[in-house]
């Protein structure tokens, strides 16, 4: 507690009681959650979270840590944001199903000094009902800080519920963030999904300024253009404080990163040239996997570049990437954090963790008591936590683990990004090293090129038939 701030979480603590109402978009890693702490510590304050992060103990490892006043913060997941009847949810639909109104939990619905949205790109969904519920709340507060270090995860125009939030006054009917179409007439290009087989599905793409730019289309993924700085400037304003780690942090542990090639087995190879040829394959069973669509395909041949045990799921999991997890586990004395974008690759990871002797647990989106696992690896009860890309990228600190192995990446840049962050952040006292295992000759090489070019709307925007280029 005695710790003193650092020169950019004192920088922004004066912008967020100077701005009243803001997005902090900090690179992961900069001590967003300390920063809010300090700016409303000594009010009557509401944090929203998802409920990883505040099972897993993050928010009151802080509290604990940072502020003088801890009893004055609330803590509320996503989930529970909305009251219920028994099992069923107080929502209100128009007769097309859609979501028109919540009744939020009572005890949320305070006149609040503050409210602050962690990981806030998850009320991107203008019609989920917590995108609803914190509109509620949001109304009742007099200052309001929303935190993410992706505030455009997918597609730029998903940031529109944070502008209604961060800009109350104009998000009545005629005013500037009052009309969803009407804003995305202004400032994007509409056409037809002529991908989709669901006729009429709209592709919501670049900006419209980008349209046949040279410029804009070559441009470096982080380095954005005159357009998107103009689409900053206009829609979010003073608001909105973003720092990059290389312009603020010096003090950091070094960060090596290492890129491992793991080739196939013969039983990869296997499969891997007869689904992309015939595009049907024989498991190690003997059980015949037949895909329809180049989408499927295509996500079943990157699979296959981690291990064809998948298709199968019985026996020891098996391949070139678990041989080498198994080999780099064996030699490890220290917390260890495995990454994996498929959750069978999940759950296989911590077989092959177990199988050193090493004590693993694993985290996915189907893992009820993840908080729990998370807690055990922080207090030392585990030594290997193997989680999903989806799960570890948002809000964990994870500084135990020194080591973060890739066994496989996300489609999404920024995802992954913010998973190494877990551990190379703010807190990290040792040096750190990041693994990527990739397979040579294949999906999950040319996916890497890609992820290094692109930015998150870009690799969205991907067409099925642009991604077969890459096989």
């Amino acid at each position: 507690m005695d710790a003193p701030l650092l020169a950019h979480q004192a920088e922004a603590v004066e912008w967020i009681r100077g701005v009243g109402r803001g997005l902090l978009g900090d690179e992961p890693g900069l001590g967003k959650t300390r920063t809010a702490i300090e700016a409303f510590d000594g009010g009557r304050v509401l944090v929203i979270a998802p409920s990883l992060i505040l099972e897993s103990g993050t928010w009151s490892d802080e509290l604990a840590k940072w502020a003088k006043h801890p009893e004055g913060f609330v803590q509320a997941p996503y989930s529970r944001l909305v009251a219920r009847d028994g099992n069923k949810l107080l929502v209100r639909r128009d007769p097309k199903g859609k979501v028109t109104g919540v009744t939020v939990r009572p005890e949320y619905l305070e006149d609040w000094d503050a409210l602050i949205v962690d990981e806030a790109h998850y009320v991107k969904n203008r019609g989920s009902t917590w995108t609803h519920a914190t509109n509620q709340i949001n109304r009742q507060s007099a200052a309001f800080l929303a935190l993410t270090g992706t505030p455009m995860p997918n597609w730029a125009h998903e940031v529109f519920t944070l502008l209604r939030m961060i800009y109350p006054a104009e998000a009545g009917p005629g005013r500037k963030f009052g009309a969803y179409q009407k804003w995305l007439n202004q400032w994007f290009i509409r056409e037809v999904n002529r991908f989709s087989q669901v006729p009429g599905t709209e592709l919501i793409g670049d900006l419209i300024g980008c349209f046949n730019s040279p410029a804009c289309k070559d441009r470096p993924a982080n380095d954005p253009c005159d357009h998107w700085q103009e689409f900053a400037r206009e829609n979010l304003g003073d608001r909105f404080l973003r720092r990059l780690r290389d312009d603020v942090l010096g003090s950091l542990p070094p960060l090596t990163e290492q890129t491992i090639t793991v080739p196939m087995d013969a039983d990869q190879r296997r499969m891997y040239r007869e689904l992309k040829k015939e595009w049907v394959t024989e498991t190690l069973d003997g059980q015949e996997v037949v895909t329809w669509t180049i989408g499927s395909r295509n996500v079943l041949l990157d699979r296959i570049t981690t291990s064809g045990w998948f298709a199968s799921g019985t026996g020891e999991p098996r391949g070139g990437k678990l041989e080498r997890l198994r080999f780099d586990l064996e030699s490890r004395s220290r917390p260890t954090l495995v990454l994996a974008h498929y959750r069978d690759t999940v759950e296989a990871c911590a077989r092959v963790a177990e199988s050193t002797g090493a004590r693993a647990g694993f985290i996915h989106g189907g893992v009820s008591n993840s908080g729990a696992v998370v807690r055990d690896f922080k207090q030392g009860k585990i030594d290997v936590l193997v989680g999903s890309l989806e799960t570890v990228s948002e809000g964990l600190t994870l500084t135990q683990a020194d080591m973060a192995i890739f066994v496989e990446k996300s489609y999404k840049p920024s995802r992954n990004e913010q998973a190494m962050r877990r551990i190379h952040r703010i807190g990290q006292t040792r040096p750190v090293t990041v693994l990527d295992y990739v397979t040579p000759d294949s999906v999950d090489s040319g996916k890497r090129i890609l992820l290094e070019q692109k930015t998150d709307q870009q690799m969205r925007a991907l067409t099925a038939a642009q991604f077969t280029a890459l096989l």
